[in-house]
């Protein structure tokens, strides 16, 4: 078998890759699937729009399809914020495509990850997605109920239109779109399922970070983008339509609504409080509270007039960015490579780190040598001894990595952005001046010479330690020849 990665990403060497390689294909099983659990029921989110975009729709309970035992969510197998490749890998697997098929699964995948990024702040993180096409190949072409109701066909995810007796909500077998995106794919943080129809439709399963979508209709990228900000981002729908006229719940968990009016929300120091009156560029501004949202009208407030979890085709709010954000870096690190923890350097090493690089304003990096940043050194990714002003002797160095981007207020969320490694690096000071009389000549050289032979610390002067080699004699020579003093 073969597989599909489009890389959204830099390398360690610091090159973008965004191409296709042959898709993976992967068979629907012959074994019958273990019957779902019958009472367990799935809150999805179902949202479709009209012809200027404005989304309607509403939480809709459906049975989960999931088999027995199975975990919910998809850190039961992944582990989530620990995936060792540091990126967002979102998985993209078709249903009702047949063998012959396949050629269209890509184009539509295709079509889909190459307008994904195309609000902030999918824009800025886009290097830190990789996007992974599944080939699954199904008996029949076309899937439930598409154009009408009653129509059946056999395919390998049991996708749907109709679902629960509404229209446009296109519903998948959550068991088995996660079976086929796990066996194809080399890390799984998000699923999309797209449909092979033009038929508007989808629906966002929260709870198991999976989306659907119609892989041919118009608007399956601004509906992938939407399904994403629920499964992604845990983002409430703003519109004000399948609800109750009057809100009367609780303060909800979504960070893109409350119940608060901005001067509650000001004097409380609660949800969006840090972002009331902003304005920045590529979001839907102003930041305030607009009423009406999670479906009702009145006794509800939104952050911005008409984001993208309100209509189609429009731009986030930079509350619902910032919690995107956040949950970019719970998969991946700000530091892309870098040696372990608390390795030494010696005094002709130098220690070099790969930040993630995101579009546009680079992360930033700076040295601490006890607890004081090193202010020559901020922003290299590679240092010495030297650059770091480092006096004799092994002394603790940390490098911090941290997202600076303005799009940041909440404390809770700048915590989460940055991270860091500790090193103990050899000062240069006068190491070189082995006989420590404040000369650097030749009675130092033959005092180095002399240890390196005998296997004393005067001659280990790089890592590893307790090991004599060329490197002990290249820290030498370098130090020397820099007047190390």
């Amino acid at each position: 078998m073969t597989k599909t990665t489009i890389l959204f990403l830099a390398g360690v060497a610091g090159l973008s890759v965004s191409a296709f390689a042959a898709a993976r294909s992967v068979e629907p099983r012959a074994t019958p699937e273990p019957a779902p659990h019958k009472n367990r029921m799935a809150v999805v989110h179902g949202c479709w729009g009209d012809a200027q975009g404005h989304l309607s729709g509403g939480m809709f309970e459906i049975p989960e399809t999931l088999t027995p035992g199975e975990p919910t969510g998809l850190d039961g197998f992944t582990g989530r914020g620990f995936d060792s490749d540091n990126r967002v890998d979102l998985v993209i697997v078709g249903d009702g495509y047949t063998a012959s098929e396949m050629g269209q699964f890509q184009l539509d995948a295709m079509s889909i990850a190459d307008d994904f990024f195309r609000y902030e702040p999918f824009i800025r993180y886009e290097p830190y997605f990789r996007v992974t096409t599944v080939e699954v190949v199904s008996n029949q072409s076309g899937v439930d109920n598409d154009p009408n109701p009653g129509i059946s066909r056999d395919t390998a995810m049991d996708m749907q239109y109709w679902c629960g007796g509404t229209e446009r909500l296109l519903c998948v077998n959550v068991s088995k779109a996660r079976g086929f995106a796990f066996a194809g794919a080399p890390d799984v943080d998000q699923i999309l399922a797209i449909a092979n129809s033009s038929k508007y439709g989808g629906a966002g399963y929260s709870s198991n970070d999976l989306g659907t979508a119609a892989g041919q209709n118009a608007s399956a990228v601004e509906i992938a983008i939407h399904e994403m900000g629920h499964s992604l981002g845990d983002l409430a729908d703003e519109y004000t339509y399948g609800g109750p006229t009057n809100y009367s719940g609780g303060e909800p968990n979504a960070a893109n609504l409350s119940l608060l009016t901005a001067s509650q929300m000001a004097s409380q120091e609660s949800k969006w409080h840090e972002w009331l009156g902003a304005s920045i560029a590529g979001f839907d501004n102003p930041v305030s509270t607009f009423e009406g949202g999670g479906y009702s009208a009145n006794g509800i407030y939104r952050p911005s007039n008409n984001s993208m979890m309100r209509s189609l085709s429009r731009r986030f709010n930079l509350p619902s960015a910032e919690k995107l954000i956040r949950e970019f870096y719970r998969e991946v690190s700000p530091i892309d490579a870098a040696p372990a923890n608390n390795l030494a350097f010696g005094i002709g090493d130098t220690v070099s780190i790969v930040p993630m690089r995101p579009n546009g304003q680079p992360l930033t990096i700076e040295w601490l040598v006890n607890g004081s940043v090193v202010q020559a050194a901020v922003g290299m990714e590679t240092v010495s001894a030297g650059d770091l002003g480092l006096s004799e002797g092994l002394q603790s160095v940390r490098v911090r990595v941290r997202d600076d981007i303005s799009w940041i207020r909440s404390p809770g969320i700048q915590a989460a952005i940055e991270d860091s490694r500790t090193y103990f690096v050899e000062g240069c000071g006068a190491y070189a001046d082995i006989n420590r009389d404040h000369v650097l000549d030749l009675s130092d050289i033959t005092a180095f010479v002399d240890g390196f032979i005998s296997g004393q610390p005067t001659g280990d002067l790089a890592a590893p330690f307790g090991v004599f080699d060329l490197a002990d004699i290249a820290a030498f020579v370098g130090a020397f020849s820099a007047g190390c003093i």
